[in-house]
């Protein structure tokens, strides 16, 4: 069998800024992290990170190896230290399993492998990081007579970036490949970029110059659930949102409101009302490229609670029914913007 480390060619990695500058698996560079360390724990994680090639092996072998090992209270291991292997186009992707640590006596919790019998035909597969771990190398293993091809490129060649809370992080599916934002680019063949911070994403000044100055081809703002108070997203939204838009003036940015509208409604009907001034204030100022998504319509009425964790996590339920209400807004503005980039 022949072993390839994640970051050999032709082999690449997508959705992890800094390995693009260094090879390092992590999602925030280094001098953020200086700038912000209480994103230090978070911006070292390879959330959202992504590992795309082609083959025609007929055994696939994978191998993962963490520098750490996350026990989290609300999200299962399989989502908090593993691997989701996919098999096929993007948009049509087969589930192929998780490659993650057991918690079985005598076995290494930094590290583990599984095995997966393909169909040895010349196929996409996408592997998607952990949530919660920081991740040294994942292997890859093919036979000996297989090929391994560079994958096929996603539909834009800029990322959609994400920015916000535990949700917009991953929490709490119940694997990586159900976060809704992971879900939504396997719909579109969409590549991104996963800015969730659990606790640690409050619309601060320094994280929008820096969100605005990277390359992105839309912005996802949700962050309302990590401001501590109504009072606090009052504060900083508007003013987050003037950041990225006077860096960026053409670029679509989209407004989500939390999740838990019909959970915790008074709280939730505050959050919206602030966020909404923000979308029609940008209106009034002849903002043209700028959306609202309402938390109000991701959960059924019926029962909302069958939908969360813990009353505020989604589960993958709540996380299913996200991407299916994101996406009826995402989808026609991201197909605009992939036909601007053929231009």
């Amino acid at each position: 069998m022949k072993i390839f480390e994640c970051k050999d060619l032709p082999i690449k990695v997508f959705g992890l800024m800094n390995f693009y500058k260094n090879g390092s698996l992590m999602r925030l560079p280094e001098e953020m992290m200086e700038k912000m360390p209480q994103l230090r724990q978070f911006g070292s994680r390879s959330t959202g990170g992504r590992i795309g090639f082609r083959t025609n092996t007929k055994n696939l072998y994978v191998k993962l190896v963490s520098k750490t090992f996350i026990r989290d209270s609300f999200v299962p291991q399989t989502a908090s230290s593993g691997l989701d292997v996919y098999i096929g186009e993007r948009t049509e992707g087969k589930f192929l399993g998780t490659v993650f640590p057991t918690g079985l006596r005598g076995t290494n919790p930094n590290e583990s492998e599984k095995n997966f019998e393909l169909h040895g035909e010349m196929t996409d597969i996408t592997i998607f990081m952990p949530k919660n771990e920081q991740i040294e190398n994942v292997y890859i293993g093919i036979d000996d007579d297989a090929d391994i091809e560079a994958p096929t490129p996603y539909e834009n060649e800029k990322p959609v970036i994400f920015y916000g809370s535990s949700i917009t992080e991953g929490g709490c599916a119940g694997r990586v490949g159900n976060a809704y934002n992971a879900t939504l680019s396997r719909w579109l063949n969409m590549d991104y970029i996963n800015f969730g911070f659990s606790g640690s994403a409050k619309g601060e000044p320094e994280m929008a110059e820096f969100i605005a100055s990277v390359p992105m081809s839309i912005f996802v703002m949700d962050y309302d659930y990590n401001a501590p108070d109504a009072l606090h997203l009052q504060k900083t939204h508007e003013p987050f949102y003037q950041i990225i838009r006077e860096k960026n003036p053409t670029l679509p940015i989209i407004m989500l409101s939390n999740p838990n509208y019909r959970i915790k409604k008074e709280d939730s009907e505050a959050r919206l009302a602030i966020i909404r001034t923000t979308y029609e204030n940008a209106l009034k100022n002849g903002d043209k490229n700028v959306y609202l998504i309402s938390g109000e319509n991701f959960y059924d009425e019926n029962d909302p609670y069958s939908c969360t964790m813990d009353n505020v996590h989604p589960n993958d339920i709540g996380m299913q029914r996200m991407a299916r209400e994101i996406r009826k807004t995402l989808e026609p503005v991201f197909r605009e913007v992939v036909e601007a980039e053929k231009i």
